[in-house]
């Protein structure tokens, strides 16, 4: 989220705020502009900024704006082409599956601490207040286009099937200051989200970063709404090659291995990211990982099967637990090697051994402990903070029945209500 105003902002000034994405809740929105008001003049919210379909950056506009002041035009709300289907679309068909995948993703169920929760790996957490939503009153249909919106020139440029399928990134001319919404951050992001989500386009992102910087070369400060500015020419011109050369490296390498007849797990394994992008802070794999993302462009060109006919049609995980425990001699032979492996340091090959025996059966409570350990293991080694999570919160779902999970998506019904004035 950030806030911009003319720079000539005074009380008396017949001028407004724009604010550029309103973080997930409505709660905590308005308590953010409580804050900048306890610092900053208080201008009233005219115009709002979406830069994408997700709803940690919508979610938090009735924080901003009511529905008469948005229906009446007193608040313009500035979005992407498609931005109000794209929404839907993800949170409303598996808005449900999406939520409850979240939370391991997310580490929902963890205590913050050394063993718990650390962090979402894009940042600290998400809230856990009112999902809100409104129909955009302006979209953004050219590539690039330009408007000057309350005294501020704001320049649009459509970056759609990058990190959102219906994305834009913003560039403020007068205070030389780019808004990369989530195409340009501070970590390696997800191609592909272990929330779920549709898989995202590589190549397109690699393309719209250096786009921006061709249409915006005098830059002199770029933000992400999650993240900490960049301030001078040079490191963000370092900062956005970095990034484009990124994902196009991982894109061009998964597909001259695919070619090669390599299968996506072969590849996650066997890629490895040069030295002078790889090592950059900023490209390491907080939240996306090498691994997850890799498998996301496989996945974006040639689908879920990997051409191996004995993954074509496979038996589902408990029929397939049995037939393992079976065939290695039964429970305690499965569980005596799960152990050594454990022992051994290979925690991934015990974790997929010892899963077997849990989806064989469920009650075996010496299983399941040692896959929670297991977990842990992986948990704790995960540079990856949403790996981290998934494994923490799978091995705390192992030892202790977890609380419901919830039926809906919480920001889906904002969603549906909003899109029904539509027809």
């Amino acid at each position: 989220m950030c806030f911009i105003a003319r720079r000539e902002e005074h009380e008396d000034a017949d001028t407004g705020l724009i604010i550029g994405d309103t973080l997930m809740s409505s709660e905590t929105a308005a308590r953010a502009l409580e804050l900048y008001y306890e610092h900053r003049p208080k201008l009233p919210v005219k115009n709002i900024i979406f830069t994408h379909s997700h709803g940690d950056h919508f979610g938090g506009v009735k924080g901003f704006a009511t529905d008469a002041e948005i229906a009446s035009g007193a608040v313009k709300v500035y979005a992407p082409d498609s931005f109000t289907e794209e929404a839907i679309s993800e949170n409303v068909p598996a808005g449900t599956a999406i939520t409850r995948r979240g939370m391991y993703m997310y580490g929902s169920f963890l205590k913050p601490g050394p063993q718990g929760q650390v962090s979402g790996g894009l940042g600290l957490s998400t809230s856990h207040g009112t999902s809100t939503f409104a129909v955009p009153t302006n979209v953004i249909t050219e590539p690039v286009h330009e408007e000057v919106i309350d005294g501020v020139r704001v320049t649009f440029m459509l970056a759609p099937g990058t990190e959102a399928p219906s994305e834009m990134l913003f560039y403020l001319p007068d205070f030389k200051a780019l808004g990369s919404a989530e195409d340009v951050t501070h970590t390696m992001h997800n191609l592909y989200t272990l929330r779920g989500a549709k898989t995202r386009d590589a190549k397109a992102w690699s393309h719209y970063v250096r786009l921006a910087m061709e249409l915006f070369p005098d830059v002199e400060i770029i933000f992400a709404q999650h993240h900490w500015p960049t301030w001078g020419n040079d490191k963000i011109r370092k900062l956005i090659s970095d990034q484009a050369d990124l994902y196009k490296y991982l894109h061009d390498q998964t597909l001259r291995l695919a070619n090669k007849g390599l299968t996506p797990v072969e590849i996650a394994d066997q890629i490895e990211v040069p030295d002078a992008i790889g090592k950059q802070w900023y490209n390491r794999g907080y939240y996306g990982s090498l691994s997850h993302n890799v498998k996301a462009i496989y996945t974006f060109y040639l689908g879920w099967f990997d051409g191996v006919p004995a993954h074509l049609n496979p038996h589902p995980p408990v029929e397939n637990g049995k037939r393992y425990v079976e065939a290695v001699g039964g429970p305690d032979a499965l569980l005596d090697k799960g152990r050594k492996a454990f022992d051994g340091g290979d925690y991934r090959w015990a974790a997929e051994l010892v899963n077997h025996l849990v989806f064989a059966d469920p009650t075996n409570q010496k299983a399941r402990e040692l896959l929670a350990d297991t977990y842990e293991q992986l948990g704790y080694q995960a540079e990856n903070g949403t790996w981290r999570n998934f494994y923490l919160v799978g091995a705390m779902e192992l030892r202790h029945p977890l609380a419901p999970m919830p039926s809906n998506n919480p920001t889906g019904p904002a969603v549906v209500a909003a899109a029904l004035t539509l027809t």
